[in-house]
């Protein structure tokens, strides 16, 4: 494995966490907002719209957990992620 590799491979760690982190931010920022409104005219729209943002949030928590996933795999593993156990032959 070469060293451009190996910087691709934690460039994109890196991105799954700060994007993931700034999305976040924004995420909690505007359910706060949009959840702080003093009259509800149309409740259809905010429910959707705050389920929308609810929605945001748990995809960036996502992407956040398999850049920390990652990152710690690749500490465990750094010749590579075993895919498969060793193949032996049936017993008959």
């Amino acid at each position: 494995m070469s060293a451009v590799d190996d910087r691709r491979k934690r460039f994109d760690i890196y991105f799954d966490c700060i994007f993931g982190g700034s999305l976040s931010t924004i995420a909690i920022i505007i359910i706060i907002v949009h959840a702080n409104q003093n009259v509800i005219q149309n409740p259809i729209g905010f429910y959707s719209g705050l389920g929308f943002w609810i929605f945001i949030l748990i995809g960036s928590l996502y992407l956040i957990y398999v850049g920390i996933h990652t990152y710690f795999l690749e500490k465990k593993y750094p010749e590579g992620i075993p895919t498969k156990k060793p193949v032996r032959a049936p017993i008959i």
